[in-house]
């Protein structure tokens, strides 16, 4: 009997822990949207400057990166962009350590409640930022790694499948199975960034841990947190350029038409009168976007160490 009511209570502790463990999807979303109205003061003082540094670098250099893509658009000469590749990677740089900055100042805030009260210049760089560095840079080789490998196996179906019509259906499931497993992988290791801040280590066993029988969850809570956002973005973006957007009217019609070569052309005149809207907007669109990341890096930070504590049990 003893030995009964002993199994009886680890399993109740084990189900009770299991239920602690889950992500609630509506209360991530809330704890998310409200770390980012109820700090916004605290946020922007603490983001500011990385995120301003990065806005301007993408100003300057980006508004030269764009001179020349529209000039090679009108030109058709695509090697005249490969004299940008310093100025992208460049650019690319700057905006990703500003990215790391920021978040992990905001996960701070979020796990721990550390909002650094007096401080209104915040442009530190210690040891989490800088494993989360080490972290992503290595998930990116072994994405890029990963990719060629599967390109070549896609690649050899796929020739396959042009001897062998009835396997092309077999190579369309294959690869929406692999964007399935890619997004679960994601998903599992979305808790990186806020271990790496809370804990020691380089986070992603125990991302991949906490976020057991979470995957599901946390996708829910981003469609609900960033679709939004995204909209708003893009309506606000499209009110900046104004009359200046063009219009999608002789695309659609082409279209419908069915007429491919017409089309392609259509195509690259539309692309070029946007690259044309946004250099003429280029300010207005550089000021609206720095905002945005302020608000995107947020909402990121809120998700994720919201997540985090719960995953983790952590949360009050």
């Amino acid at each position: 009997m003893v030995g009964e009511a002993g199994a009886i209570r680890c399993w109740a502790l084990e189900a009770r822990a299991r239920r602690m463990n889950k992500i609630p999807v509506i209360g991530t979303v809330s704890r998310a949207f409200g770390f980012l109205i109820g700090d916004f003061v605290t946020i922007l003082r603490l983001v500011w400057a990385p995120l301003l540094g990065a806005a301007l670098v993408q100003y300057y250099v980006g508004g030269e990166i764009m001179d020349a893509a529209l000039k090679t658009a009108q030109s058709a000469d695509p090697t005249r962009m490969m004299a940008y590749l310093p100025q992208n990677f460049l650019m690319g740089i700057v905006e990703f350590l500003a990215s790391i900055i920021a978040m992990v100042a905001l996960l701070r805030v979020v796990i721990s409640g550390d909002r650094k009260p007096g401080l209104f210049v915040y442009l530190w760089f210690g040891s989490a930022e800088l494993r989360l560095v080490a972290v992503y840079i290595l998930l990116f080789i072994g994405a890029i790694a990963a990719i060629v490998g599967v390109g070549i196996v896609l690649g050899i179906l796929g020739a396959i499948a042009s001897q062998i019509p009835a396997l092309v259906v077999l190579l369309g499931v294959a690869a929406v199975v692999l964007f399935v497993v890619v997004l679960w992988v994601v998903l599992r290791l979305s808790l990186i960034a806020p271990v790496i801040v809370a804990e020691s280590g380089l986070g992603v066993e125990r991302s991949w841990a906490l976020m057991r029988g979470n995957a599901l969850r946390m996708f829910a809570i981003i469609l609900l947190v960033f679709i939004p956002v995204a909209i708003v973005g893009l309506i606000g973006g499209m009110f900046i350029l104004g009359a200046d957007f063009p219009p999608f009217t002789d695309i659609l019609t082409l279209m419908k038409a069915g007429a491919k070569e017409q089309l392609g052309e259509a195509m690259k005149h539309w692309q070029t009168q946007l690259m044309t809207a946004y250099t003429k907007h280029w300010l207005e669109l550089n000021v609206a976007g720095f905002f945005y990341n302020v608000v995107s890096t947020a909402l990121f930070a809120g998700v994720a160490g919201s997540a985090y504590l719960a995953a983790s049990g952590k949360h009050e």
